[in-house]
């Protein structure tokens, strides 16, 4: 059964924009959606029991995309080489109402990795949007009907 697990933030709303506009923002870290065969490639997380895209903060002097391709391949196991800039998606810390700005780049391969059981991620999955997955993140559930609005599903 999939159920929806709120970690502390509300989801806002996705803006749509050219990545030179993002200096406009003060970022938090980056996300990458990446779709094999027409599925969404998820990550479980083991410290929050849940299905999640692939995302994290920057590190020290990392650029949003490079932080996007480096968080895909420590949680997933998949490299990209390039990912394309798809927007922001805009959310809330419940608690003290601060607003975060995570970069969103996207992209889509025609091989799957091995993947490598790691501290954070023990486990990959390609999902169709519909299909019974378990738990899953409710700023990542909502980021990802963004996208299958978006593919026309």
């Amino acid at each position: 059964m999939n159920t929806i697990k709120n970690n502390g933030y509300t989801f806002i709303k996705f803006i749509e924009m050219k990545e030179e506009m993002i200096i406009n923002y003060p970022l938090s870290g980056s996300f990458a959606v990446v779709v094999f065969n027409d599925r969404l490639l998820l990550c479980y997380n083991t410290f929050r029991k849940q299905w999640e895209l692939p995302a994290g903060h920057r590190e020290l002097g990392e650029t949003p995309k490079n932080c996007a391709i480096r968080e895909l391949f420590e949680e997933t196991g998949q490299k990209v080489n390039e990912l394309q800039f798809w927007g922001l998606l805009v959310s809330e810390n419940e608690k003290n109402y601060t607003i975060k700005y995570n970069p969103v780049y996207y992209s889509s391969i025609e091989k799957l990795s091995p993947f490598l059981v790691n501290d954070e991620t023990t486990r990959i999955t390609l999902w169709d949007g519909k299909s019974e997955l378990g738990p899953i993140d409710n700023v990542d559930f909502e980021l990802i009907k963004v996208i299958l609005l978006a593919k026309g599903d």
